[in-house]
């Protein structure tokens, strides 16, 4: 169980962490969720569904938000 555990919250930690960066960048962009969504060629429902942190996104559509965005999401110290 513990070992479950670690990598539900690891999972939990990062999908956290590419919810707030999308936030973020959008707020800084003054962009809206459609616009994103529309340039990243995915549903605004579907980005709302990562954005809210309640699915893992694929590196796929990881890919495809930063180059919408022309932005890194995942920033690896």
């Amino acid at each position: 169980f513990p070992i479950i555990y670690v990598l539900f919250s690891m999972e939990n930690n990062l999908r956290t962490q590419i919810s707030q960066r999308i936030k973020a960048i959008l707020k800084e962009k003054g962009l809206k969720q459609q616009q994103l969504a529309d340039s990243a060629g995915m549903s605004k429902s579907y980005l709302s569904r990562i954005i809210h942190g309640t699915i893992n996104p694929t590196i796929e559509t990881i890919e495809q938000l930063e180059k919408a965005l022309q932005t890194h999401i995942i920033i690896i110290p």
